[in-house]
């Protein structure tokens, strides 16, 4: 016998032998089913011995039954569909919060120098509702209600982009291509709003929110992209955004692109941010705030043994910033000790002038 079909008697068996681990309901099934699995018996044959307290099995394949079925395939499966197997190709899954819907995605890719589009695809519980076929398909989502949103990052080296919205139907709402790469979108829970990001492009379209209202198939709000991040909520009632970055820190909006939850936002950076965070938080404040924190000045003397805080800003940069703490609060001699070890390293870090007035003034 070859390998192959070893194994599959050795599977066979294990798979009956696990049906049989209480005596009692063995014997019960195998008599009430014994005309519904007439094909199991005639493929497999399986008896049973008592001696004293313990039962002993005994497994006979019909070999020839086997190497039929193994042939044709009739082979009896209960392997249940995954969504590949339903979509009929393998890619990227999302989930809708209410798990009714699940949309899968795979780009496109070059095949012997040829272009294949690639596929986008909706599920609603073993059923198909739509596929189709997309350039370069990427970061979609669906809402509970079936619509889908996708970036198509079309395969081209200029900086464009195609944000689409689709109904569970797969007819398409809303089509906008960008001058300007694709970055996150979203769509909120019940589908009335959606939203995307682009980035990377001198355009005005660069580095904006797109806020779009999926009933009127419009563009209701352009903002200014407040917040780099990954992640986005959307609340259709309040109209508020959260942007989630790889943190989980949640910075949330309004739909005119005004910072909601100030406070707790800068709480869960200052409780639970590494050095490098707090201080891209207190690059968004005044300087006469600032310089009237000594959290500041603290949290800058422990960027300079931070590693990936004092190589980010470098050296030359955080002495400068420690220098015009000291500088701020009238105190010289400190000001004028750190900015010289930031002219050191780097004489056009900006505070050169500065420096030799100060120094003339003392």
């Amino acid at each position: 016998m070859t390998t192959a079909f070893v194994f599959a008697i050795i599977v066979l068996s294990i798979y009956f032998l696990s049906k049989t681990k209480n005596k009692s309901t063995f014997i019960e099934s195998n008599q009430k089913n014994k005309k519904s699995n007439q094909q199991d018996e005639e493929l497999v044959n399986i008896s049973s011995k008592t001696a004293k307290n313990s039962v002993t099995f005994s497994v006979e394949i019909n070999e020839k039954e086997l190497a039929k079925r193994l042939k044709d395939g009739t082979i009896r499966q209960n392997k249940e569909k995954t969504i590949e197997d339903i979509a009929g190709f393998y890619g990227s899954e999302e989930y809708s919060i209410n798990k009714e819907y699940c949309v899968i995605y795979c780009d496109g890719y070059y095949d012997n120098d040829k272009w294949k589009n690639g596929t986008l695809a909706l599920i609603n519980g073993k059923k198909i509702l739509f596929k189709k076929r997309i350039q370069r398909p990427n970061d979609c989502l669906v809402s509970n209600n079936g619509i889908v949103v996708c970036c198509d990052w079309l395969n081209s080296d200029e900086l464009i982009g195609k944000f689409m919205i689709f109904n569970n139907n797969g007819e398409l709402l809303f089509s906008k291509k960008t001058f300007a790469n694709l970055g996150v979108c979203g769509i909120s829970n019940d589908g009335k709003i959606a939203l995307f990001e682009t980035y990377d492009s001198e355009t005005d379209e660069g580095n904006k929110l797109f806020i779009i209202d999926v009933e009127s198939k419009k563009i209701i709000k352009r903002i200014e992209r407040p917040s780099s991040f990954n992640k986005v909520t959307i609340d259709a009632n309040s109209k508020r955004i959260g942007l989630i970055n790889n943190r989980n820190y949640i910075f949330e909006i309004d739909f005119d692109g005004n910072q909601t939850n100030k406070e707790e936002y800068e709480m869960q950076i200052m409780v639970t941010g590494s050095i490098l965070d707090k201080l891209g938080l207190y690059s968004l404040k005044s300087d006469e705030a600032k310089f009237q924190d000594t959290e500041y000045l603290t949290l800058l003397e422990n960027a300079l043994l931070d590693q990936d805080a004092s190589y980010s800003y470098g050296f030359d940069r955080l002495y400068r910033y420690i220098g015009e703490y000291y500088d701020a609060n009238d105190n010289i001699i400190k000001t004028i000790e750190y900015w010289e070890k930031a002219v050191e390293i780097n004489p056009k870090v900006g505070i050169k002038r500065k420096l030799d007035a100060l120094k003339k003034k003392k």
